[in-house]
């Protein structure tokens, strides 16, 4: 029998981990994961143009809050403690391996890496960056993350030990991605480390122009080998051209202006279909519209008005308008292959006459708020013109990204069209954020203490059958509080040029491009 040093990282499973009292993973090193494709007439070197429809506010991990996006970005640049693989098991990063003994975790950590400023990465290092996101004074919208750890130790050099205040059955994951993320202790003490990042990774930070594009060039030292012992990363170097109108974005796949894109619309990706120079594959992301209401002030404090709201929307109307064909229609974050998921949750009838007689035969004026990138302008006006229908007096702004996410962050509107993709890396991420009441994100105001225990209840046990009921019940209580009103889940499918190869994804669809290439 195979021992697990002994194995392909790929199959070394998160039951290995979690599954007792003590348990560990060695590796001699990381190999490349089944996802890459170095196949015949691709090439080693050349410059990767991504099209990215959501510039990153920020590239310091511990403060970056667009869940459904910056972790792509930030994946040039940084590594994690160890990785989490598409089928969910664990392997070796900067950690080469770590036990679990009851609420201690021991990492072993690589030895003879640096940073790209030439720190040395240790455990040093890698203690900074924990206590970092842990501490209050940093404000780190991953400290919740990391709410369960208690202190954080350095053993020696190479060993770093954390002791939890209880058992954390996703700590793993946590430190598997942004939480996890190793920023250089020299460079976030000299300052604005949120435009000049400086990790580990595969790509060393180049330039970043606002608005227009961010660049990195390639790491001619990075620790990391492919499985045929081939120095990463293949590409020279890559460049996120920021563009947001969604018709220029499949023009520019089209025409190879850009060889890799985040995310089109179905209106626009339809389009791309029979083209041969371009790859569409639906790898299961979905993209959750919502609608998120503002219980901090009025009109949404009062729930007969929430609940009036979500009678007035036509989800399956607006998933038509918006998406064609190309959605599916589900209560809440969960889509219909998620072990939460539980087809029994629904929302509200449409019913405008019922909404009309809520408000009581008075318009209610309220403002809807969106981003300015389609089609969220054409959602915003269909809601616009279902909610007159049912006796609101609704008017649609349109903002700059930016913009709408101060005017959230202030709960400076009354309700706001979003999106994020899901699947994530585990129901926490989705819902945690936003509806816990100390979450970084929770848009609503919500201070709702059954929710905030169910939540917490989920998140506490290792128990898949407890921790879906917890989740079933927490959408239970969104749903039937009407706290936001989940529109529909248009398909997302991974686009890319047909000369692209070598894209390795996370659990949740976003990218590695470390083992990418080019074609000849």
């Amino acid at each position: 029998m195979a021992t697990p040093s002994s194995l392909h990282p790929a199959l070394l499973s998160r039951r290995a981990l979690l599954g007792g009292t003590v348990a560990a993973i060695t590796a001699v090193g990381l190999t490349a994961c089944g996802d890459s494709d170095s196949g015949g007439g691709a090439k080693r070197g050349g410059t990767l143009t991504v099209g990215f429809d959501n510039e990153p506010t920020t590239l310091d991990p511990a403060l970056s809050s667009a869940i459904s996006s910056d972790r792509s970005v930030l994946n040039l640049f940084y590594d994690t403690l160890l990785r989490q693989e598409r089928d969910g098991s664990f392997v070796p990063a900067l950690a080469e391996k770590w036990t679990i003994d009851g609420t201690a975790v021991t990492f072993t950590l690589r030895d003879g890496v640096s940073f790209h400023d030439g720190t040395p990465f240790d455990a040093e290092a890698a203690a900074f960056n924990l206590r970092r996101v842990i501490d209050p004074a940093t404000k780190s919208t991953k400290a919740g993350a990391l709410k369960k750890l208690a202190t954080v130790d350095v053993v020696d050099p190479r060993t770093l030990k954390l002791t939890l205040k209880a058992a954390d059955p996703l700590l793993l994951v946590q430190l598997a991605h942004e939480p996890g993320m190793m920023a250089s202790p020299t460079a976030v003490k000299a300052g604005e480390y949120g435009r000049k990042p400086v990790g580990t990774g595969p790509f060393v930070f180049d330039t970043w122009r606002s608005k227009v594009q961010l660049s990195g060039k390639r790491n001619a030292s990075y620790w990391r080998k492919a499985i045929d012992g081939g120095t990463l990363p293949r590409l020279d170097a890559v460049v996120f051209r920021f563009v947001t109108d969604t018709k220029v974005l499949r023009a520019e796949v089209t025409t190879g202006g850009v060889q890799l894109v985040r995310t089109l619309p179905p209106e626009e990706f339809k389009q791309l279909a029979g083209d041969k120079q371009v790859v569409l594959e639906d790898i299961g992301v979905r993209r959750s519209y919502y609608v998120a209401l503002n219980v901090t002030r009025a009109p949404f404090n009062d729930p007969k008005v929430r609940e009036a709201f979500a009678m007035a929307i036509d989800r399956a109307g607006v998933g038509k308008a918006a998406a064609g064909g190309e959605y599916d229609l589900a209560p809440s974050f969960a889509t219909s292959k998620d072990w939460f998921f539980d087809p029994s949750i629904n929302p509200p009838p449409l019913d405008p006459a019922k909404a009309r007689a809520a408000l009581g035969g008075t318009p209610v004026p309220i403002t809807v708020v969106a981003r300015r990138r389609a089609p969220d302008p054409t959602i915003a006006e269909l809601l616009q013109s279902q909610l007159t229908a049912a006796g609101f007096a609704p008017k649609v702004e349109v903002l700059e990204a930016q913009t709408q996410l101060d005017r959230m962050r202030k709960q400076d509107f009354d309700a706001t069209l979003l999106v994020i993709d899901i699947p994530r890396l585990d129901p926490s991420l989705s819902f945690d954020p936003y509806f816990a009441s100390k979450g970084s994100n929770n848009w609503s105001g919500l201070t709702d203490t059954t929710l905030d225990a169910l939540l917490e209840k989920a998140v506490s046990s290792g128990d898949r059958a407890v921790r879906k009921q917890a989740y079933v019940d927490v959408q239970r209580r969104i749903v039937g509080e009407n706290y936001w009103i989940f529109l529909h889940q248009p398909k997302s499918p991974l686009i890319h040029s047909a000369k692209l190869s070598g894209i390795v994804l996370n659990v949740d669809g976003q990218w590695r491009l470390d083992e990418a290439e080019l074609a000849s």
